[in-house]
């Protein structure tokens, strides 16, 4: 098995090369290496090109998916290095970049949830700039907890030193023996906790409950809903989207606008909505989501007239984005 794009930008040489030469300099090594990762492994590559053209068939012509494609790519490389650059640069030099790179549209429906005193479930996706999420809200003085696997140990070390000095907490998925208590116990200190909708493989799902997802019908995860249940915190759904010249807008919105926004809110449970709206950004910034190669892996359930669900996921693009550049 080769090895990932993740573990090549990861490597201890790479490392040191973006902390000696400085992270301008690590931007374009970075998007060298990803044009050369992609273009060796062509299996990867087929995987994220049929997935785009897929989700896209009828909707889009010829030339605006292959500009789609290319954009999910540079979208794809531009992760990671924003992930290097949130572990490996210094507090001192993130912190800068908030105040410099980040606008911020999100924090009052956070705000009003930590008012109700029983947590926040803060639910985003593999979507723009989500590595930055929890050191800008810790950064804002907010209580964050952050849901996470590590794909190194050298990653899984500095992230819990940096967490620490931001005064974040950390949620090993690997070291951590009931994550669910985990995330219970830190919603019932009145902190956010940051979890992702589209973690599609790690689902606990729904046997009947079903939900279309970028034209694909598949079983509904049931965690969520779970955790709702137990611990009644407030819901906000937020994206960190991104914008040109490495600029960043920081959105949410509350449990109570994603109902009133929705065509079809009636008994909706949060993870089917959260995921609808993710839909909607994804349709919309295909070049932000970087989940196109696991997409490809993703298995459907039976079908359920899913062009009606696409349908109905598309309009809402109408009324979801008047403030959106």
């Amino acid at each position: 098995m080769g090895i990932g794009l993740s573990s090549l930008l990861q490597s201890q040489s790479n490392i040191f090369i973006y902390q000696r030469l400085g992270w301008k300099f690590a931007f374009y090594y970075t998007t060298v290496l990803g044009g050369l990762y992609f273009f060796f492994n062509k299996k990867d590559k087929q995987k994220i090109k049929e997935s785009i053209h897929s989700v896209f068939s009828g909707l889009k012509n010829p030339s605006e998916k292959e500009s789609i494609t290319l954009d999910v790519f540079r979208g794809i490389i531009l992760h990671y290095y924003e992930k290097l650059f949130n572990a490996f640069s210094s507090v001192e030099t993130l912190k800068t970049f908030y105040k410099i790179h980040m606008k911020n549209e999100g924090m009052t429906p956070i705000e009003q949830g930590l008012s109700k005193g029983n947590g926040v479930l803060l639910v985003t996706g593999h979507f723009g700039g989500v590595e930055f999420i929890p050191g800008y809200l810790a950064a804002n003085d907010l209580p964050v907890t952050i849901i996470v696997r590590f794909s190194s140990n050298i990653l899984r070390n500095i992230s819990i030193q940096k967490a620490k000095e931001f005064s974040a907490r950390i949620i090993d998925v690997d070291n951590t023996p009931n994550i669910m208590k985990a995330i219970l116990d830190n919603l019932k200190e009145n902190r956010i906790v940051i979890t992702q909708c589209d973690e599609i493989s790690e689902w606990k799902s729904y046997k009947h409950n079903k939900v279309s997802f970028l034209g694909k019908n598949i079983h509904l995860d049931r965690t969520m809903d779970i955790l709702i249940r137990r611990a009644k915190p407030a819901i906000v759904f937020g994206l960190m989207h991104r914008e040109t010249d490495h600029r960043y807008r920081f959105i949410t919105t509350s449990s109570g606008e994603m109902v009133k926004r929705h065509l079809r809110p009636e008994d909706m449970p949060i993870s089917k909505l959260a995921l609808s709206f993710l839909e909607q950004y994804i349709y919309r910034y295909p070049r932000e989501w970087y989940q196109w190669k696991q997409y490809a892996d993703i298995v459907p359930a039976p079908h359920l007239g899913l062009e009606a669900e696409r349908s109905a996921s598309l309009s809402l693009l109408k009324t979801s984005f008047d403030n959106i550049s």
